[in-house]
């Protein structure tokens, strides 16, 4: 169900949130690497793909969300005034749904995002992309037809699916119900373009958060200049500042 990727317009404003520094496609390959791993290990439950859904239809789930910036170098980390320099609404440019599995990554998007998704994700292998053209974008309820139908295509060949439900430091119960009342996740039972019947019913959810911190600790060029960049900082702070009671 991959649609050709869209056209080139509106690259310039895409270009204004910036994009991945040099030597960071490795570093993002890398980190997909990572997370496929927890699909490769040696257990009878282990999941067969790691779902990660942003925005309004994961109801702003901050474990998806942490996800998203591991892969994506911290890309949904940018302050709100740089996502309001692009012109486009933060729930368009939350518009994603991926799905990780062993070997391959399935990728949802709209042609606005597209943009800014592609300097992180062209290099990642066997990416199969589930995006509209700008034309097609633009008649809303197509739109919304069509990320039912392409999340609906994407987990067609999986049992168990993995959920990163949450973040580091908040960690919560995990309850696949609270799943279910994801939109996207809602909008799978619907009658015609759906996926006959409760997502939660046809498949087998687990948390994956704990492994997924594991994955998160360790170090890479990218986290690395990270914490020398809080360094950084702290070395600029007044010594009274440092040595206060």
């Amino acid at each position: 169900m991959d649609a050709y990727p869209p056209h080139r317009v509106g690259l310039t404003r895409a270009r204004s949130l910036g994009g991945p520094g040099r030597g960071s496609p490795s570093v993002s390959c890398s980190r997909l690497r990572q997370v496929q791993s927890i699909l490769t290990q040696s257990s009878k439950s282990q999941p067969d793909g790691i779902l990660c859904i942003l925005g309004i239809d994961s109801r702003y789930n901050e474990g998806c969300r942490e996800l998203a910036n591991y892969l994506l170098l911290g890309l949904y980390n940018q302050n709100a005034s740089d996502f309001e320099k692009t012109g486009f609404s933060e729930e368009v440019l939350d518009d994603v749904i991926i799905l990780i599995k062993s070997d391959s990554v399935h990728l949802y998007c709209n042609p606005v995002n597209y943009h800014y998704l592609l300097p992180y994700v062209a290099h990642w292998r066997n990416l199969h992309f589930h995006c509209m053209t700008e034309n097609e974008y633009e008649d809303e309820e197509a739109a919304e037809e069509f990320k039912i139908a392409s999340f609906v295509d994407m987990v067609r060949d999986c049992s168990r699916i993995g959920i990163p439900y949450s973040s580091q430091g908040h960690l919560q119960i995990f309850d696949m119900f609270v799943v279910e009342k994801w939109p996207v996740v809602q909008a799978f039972a619907l009658e015609g373009i759906g996926g006959d019947g409760f997502f939660t019913m046809k498949y087998e959810l687990q948390d994956v958060s704990l492994n997924l911190w594991n994955v998160y600790s360790k170090m890479d060029p990218v986290s690395l200049e990270s914490l020398l960049s809080e360094v950084r900082s702290l070395d600029c702070l007044p010594t009274s500042t440092l040595h206060r009671d």
